[in-house]
């Protein structure tokens, strides 16, 4: 099935089983299994960090402000505040499917099928991905972005295996 109808199974099942549930119904079996993606997580500090350093510049660069000019003091907590955003829910991430990575970008989610990966380089430190379509290349490292670069290394292994993608050990 293609992905578009895929969701919208999922989607129809679900407000189904929601209907039946009320009703007191036993719930209909999902019908179409899952993709079998693995995501792998990192967290982004160095981003977090700065934003919460700007966030202390603005509260002891605005310390002899009059009280009454409160939007310094909120700017400087809104910088905070953007930094905990940052470090906790957009977490930098690669998500490896059955034909497809997927990458969690500034821009949004991207994602690549395997015919478009040009190389895979593994290292212990770092892992880079090579696309053919352009000169981008999508690195993920074990400093940088806290990711388990050992976890995603085997499974890149696994996938460029599987689809035929040069894969270069470092």
């Amino acid at each position: 099935m293609s992905r578009k109808w895929e969701r919208m199974v999922k989607k129809n099942t679900k407000v189904v089983n929601k209907s039946r549930v009320k009703h007191g119904k036993p719930t209909i079996s999902q019908t179409v299994s899952s993709d079998d993606s693995v995501t792998i997580k990192g967290r982004n500090w160095t981003l977090s960090l700065f934003l919460f350093c700007v966030g202390i510049f603005c509260f002891i660069a605005f310390q002899n402000t009059n009280q009454d000019e409160y939007l310094y003091w909120l700017t400087g907590g809104s910088y905070m505040l953007l930094s905990l955003f940052m470090f906790g829910v957009r977490r930098p991430q690669l998500k490896i499917g059955k034909d497809f990575l997927g990458s969690r970008r500034f821009t949004g989610d991207k994602r690549v099928p395997a015919s478009d990966i040009k190389e895979i380089a593994l290292s212990s430190d770092a892992v880079i991905i090579s696309l053919k379509s352009s000169k981008i290349r999508w690195s993920f490292t074990r400093f940088y972005h806290r990711m388990d670069i050992s976890a995603m290394s085997e499974r890149l292994k696994e996938f460029a295996a599987n689809h035929a993608v040069p894969l270069k050990v470092e």
